[in-house]
């Protein structure tokens, strides 16, 4: 019986551990990807401006 309680207990850290990890690599992805998204929108923002320039100077 008392070893089934430490394979219990060793088991329920291992999960702590891949949710951490799950949590870390996501988190990862996320910075990861604001910068591609924040270029994006600067990206947009600036045809904005060049399509409202040309308007503007016709």
């Amino acid at each position: 019986m008392k070893h089934s309680r430490i394979t219990l207990r060793a088991g329920s850290g291992q999960g702590f551990i891949e949710y951490a990890m799950l949590i870390i690599v996501v988190s990862a992805a996320l910075i990861a990807m604001t910068t591609y998204l924040m270029r994006s929108t600067n990206a947009r923002i600036k045809q904005g401006q060049q399509e409202l320039n040309y308007y503007s100077a016709e």
